[in-house]
């Protein structure tokens, strides 16, 4: 899958923030092992998140280009 989590992560790691807590604010334990394993997960869930982790969608995710992906 071209989009990543790793930035989500390392942002967590940095803040000291672990997947439990997200579990205790409500987000789905499916949905977080989506998360660590690069799988897709619904913009509302994303935005969700932000709420949780008070930062941009683009703190938490990252577009993973391929040679595929280049339009000539």
């Amino acid at each position: 899958m071209p989009i990543s989590f790793k930035p989500m992560r390392e942002y967590m790691k940095t803040h000291n923030i672990s997947f439990y807590r997200l579990a205790n604010e409500g987000i789905d334990a499916q949905t977080l092992q989506r998360i660590r394993h690069d799988r897709a997960i619904t913009t509302d869930t994303l935005g969700k998140i932000c709420r949780i982790l008070n930062c941009q969608p683009s703190n938490l995710i990252e577009y993973l280009y391929d040679e595929n992906d280049i339009i000539k």
